[in-house]
């Protein structure tokens, strides 16, 4: 198995260590750095080739956000924050992922596994990782990583990502059979969510970034049964 070289960011000692043994328990990852601020991170990478970066946002002087801006050619990232509030911005950059601290293994692992998933696609040129949409007599593609929920409009659906809403003339029902199943969760007659893009679940409601999003009594039992439940 190639492993994979992975470098560890973030400005507090003991979230760095935590990291460690967490990247250590996941298969086929090399922690091959740790680095205690942006800064350190930045004249490290733009020198030495890494895979995947574990990267803490909220650093003094400079972010994890801006460190993402600086690099010339950023690896795979995966931020870390004790903060929801920069999903929008951090999946906008095309991020891999988005975890909200503590961070577990199980949540570490679904996380690199969209890695893994991601390579394979490239390597196969699986054309099942987009569509591409109707949009004001345009065809847009749309990235499936990209997509952050479809919410039913009347004739029409709405596409939203961190970039964008694409109002698409298309059913509901038409375009749930476009997406795939196992990343794609029907939560609402009228909302389907992307089920990694969801920061929180409370009561009947989904949270991802700044949308709330209404989620049936019915469908909640069925997300419980899908997520890394703890």
């Amino acid at each position: 198995m190639n492993r994979k070289k992975c470098v560890i960011v973030d400005d507090n000692p003991m979230a760095r260590a935590a990291l460690r043994n967490l990247a250590r328990q996941a298969p086929g990852l090399e922690v091959v750095q740790e680095c205690s601020s942006a800064a350190e991170a930045f004249e490290f990478l733009e020198s030495r080739p890494a895979d995947l970066l574990l990267l803490d946002v909220e650093m003094p002087e400079m972010s994890g956000l801006d460190l993402l801006r600086s690099l010339s050619h950023p690896p795979e990232t995966i931020l870390i924050t004790s903060k929801p509030d920069y999903a929008v911005e951090a999946f906008g950059m095309k991020v891999l992922d988005y975890i909200v601290k503590p961070v577990t293994l199980a949540r570490l692992l679904q996380a690199v596994g969209r890695m893994d998933e991601k390579n394979k696609a490239s390597e196969t040129g699986n054309l099942k990782d987009y569509l591409f949409a109707r949009v004001d007599n345009t065809l847009v593609r749309i990235d499936f990583a990209d997509i952050l929920f479809v919410e039913a409009m009347g004739d029409y659906v709405r596409i939203a990502t961190a970039e964008k809403k694409y109002m698409v003339l298309l059913s509901m029902k038409a375009l749930q059979e476009k997406l795939p199943e196992e990343r794609f969760f029907r939560c609402h007659r009228s909302y389907i969510v992307a089920q990694d893009k969801i920061d929180s679940i409370a009561d009947n409601m989904i949270v991802i970034g700044r949308e709330v999003i209404p989620l049936s009594e019915k469908a909640k039992k069925e997300l419980l049964s899908r997520i890394n439940l703890i």
